[in-house]
């Protein structure tokens, strides 16, 4: 990155989201997903190299990427953790926000109280929850948003629609459209304007193109 990129982010208050959600079955099982956190932690080590003062809000990551000192990290369990940290800090004068985290889409119309018995049969009435990515941009002031879509199983044409759906609903800056699937790692870049980067095939690479694009 040139030195006058770099210079860019120095003093920069950056808040990541970043790892998995989870959302309570009864008061020992959950409902979570495969995040390992790893993109968020790439990330907000590379923002604090660059002089970036970089708050980290993590769930339970399971990457062995480390972090340097100078990051602030939170942590979060459950999605309603998450949402309560979010509400906490989108009114700090934050300069960027990178919203990676991989957040629960629904969760349990009544979680069961207790713990289960194992032998009992199950039927779990799911319900949609809110999207925490709505309302950070009108939230956050003047600061930048990137959001993340990550859809592995759809073609090409229908995952930039959904991706620019998603800049034009949040009023995204840009918006990271990845996925990790057995024919491996590919991620894009959408702007706001319109233009789209070339693509990237790691999570390295990625990391480096955000942080040019901004």
């Amino acid at each position: 990155m040139p030195s006058s990129k770099k210079s860019a982010f120095k003093g920069l208050k950056v808040l990541i989201t970043s790892g998995p959600t989870s959302v309570p079955i009864d008061e020992m099982r959950v409902i979570t997903n495969r995040s390992t956190g790893e993109m968020g932690r790439l990330l907000a080590a590379a923002f604090a190299r660059n002089g970036a003062a970089v708050t980290l809000l993590e769930g339970a990551a399971t990457t062995s990427v480390t972090l340097p000192a100078s990051v602030v990290v939170n942590k979060f369990y459950f999605y309603a953790e998450l949402a309560e940290l979010l509400r906490r800090e989108i009114c700090k004068p934050y300069g960027l926000i990178v919203h990676v985290a991989a957040v629960s889409d629904f969760q349990l119309k009544k979680p069961f109280k207790g713990k289960l018995a194992s032998r009992d049969k199950l039927t779990l009435e799911l319900v949609p929850v809110r999207k925490l990515i709505s309302g950070l941009k009108a939230q956050a002031g003047s600061a930048r948003l990137v959001g993340f879509k990550y859809e592995p199983d759809i073609s090409s044409s229908a995952a930039i629609g959904k991706a620019t759906d998603l800049i034009k609903k949040e009023a995204c800056d840009l918006v990271v459209l990845n996925e990790n699937t057995a024919r491996g790692y590919r991620a894009v870049i959408l702007s706001a304007d319109g233009s789209m980067t070339g693509m990237v095939h790691t999570k390295a690479a990625l990391v480096d193109l955000l942080l040019r694009a901004l």
